[in-house]
């Protein structure tokens, strides 16, 4: 009876917990969902719509004024180019770099070689903001200030270390023999590094690019920063502007926000499974 009784109770505190969990993931899932929501059903309201009361959970007279008022009034697709430009050629830049200096540290011994990987870590804790006031000076000094390069060598300086530490991990996972195996067919290292390992790893590198990508697409306080004329603005920064001196306009300011937003979730919903198995190679891995 004791068994029986031990039993029950086990499987009630089963359920409970099953049913917390389940509590746990709606509240996480509303909390993520309802804004975006919100956000999108406020982008097809009218300003008179937007501080009407009772709330309007959808819009009685939906309007795309807000995105023609975006795509027409602003320089909206000129942000979005520009943010394009910006993520393509950094995450091309940090793939690069990050796997060449990644598998060197996975494969090879070296003097210095955990100084470096101190370096790196302790360059994740510093706060961007401590950042931008001695970036500021020097880029000034160089006269680099209002320049893609400036804003792309930033990007590619804060994203680097973050993607050596993930590669490095998911380059641990793959096997040496492997190498070997590629140096016997007559490769030198790189070959066997760009033939064998590199495709391997592909997981890891498409969940290296997405989280840089996302990253980019965005940032916004050194897109304010270092860039002051619309030629150079990221969409982050074209949202911003949206918020003018005579106040800030919730519809277009939601439309957009979607804009803005569209593209990372087009990103994700593709590539999670990349993302999620990238990550997590990498850190089992590792």
């Amino acid at each position: 009876m004791n068994r029986i009784a031990a039993a029950k109770s086990g499987g009630k505190g089963r359920h409970v917990a099953y049913a917390l969990k389940l509590a746990l993931c709606a509240a996480i899932t509303l909390i993520i969902v309802v804004p975006l929501y919100w956000m999108i059903v406020t982008s097809f309201k009218s300003e008179s719509d937007v501080y009407s009361m009772p709330i309007q959970f959808l819009p009685k007279a939906p309007t795309t004024e807000n995105y023609e008022y975006a795509f027409t009034q602003t320089r909206m697709p000129w942000y979005i180019l520009n943010s394009m430009v910006y993520v393509i050629v950094t995450v091309i830049v940090v793939i690069a770099v990050a796997s060449l200096a990644a598998y060197s540290i996975s494969r090879y011994r070296h003097r210095g070689k955990k100084p470096f990987l101190f370096a790196v870590l302790f360059s994740q804790y510093m706060p961007i903001t401590t950042l931008i006031v001695p970036l500021y000076i020097a880029f000034s000094a160089l006269s680099l200030l209002n320049s893609r390069p400036a804003i792309i060598a930033i990007y590619c300086a804060l994203q680097i270390p973050i993607a050596i530490w993930l590669l490095i991990g998911y380059f641990n996972g793959i096997p040496r023999a492997l190498d070997e195996a590629a140096t016997i067919d007559g490769c030198n290292s790189f070959q066997a590094f760009y033939k064998v390992v590199l495709p391997l790893a592909r997981s890891g590198l498409i969940a290296v690019g997405i989280s840089v990508a996302i990253a980019i697409w965005q940032e916004l306080i050194l897109a304010i920063t270092f860039t002051n004329v619309d030629e150079l603005r990221p969409l982050m920064a074209g949202v911003s502007a949206t918020m003018t001196k005579s106040g800030i306009k919730w519809g277009q300011l939601a439309a957009t926000g979607t804009i803005s937003c569209l593209p990372i979730i087009v990103i994700y919903g593709l590539c999670q499974r990349y993302l999620v198995r990238g990550m997590t190679s990498g850190a089992v891995k590792g």
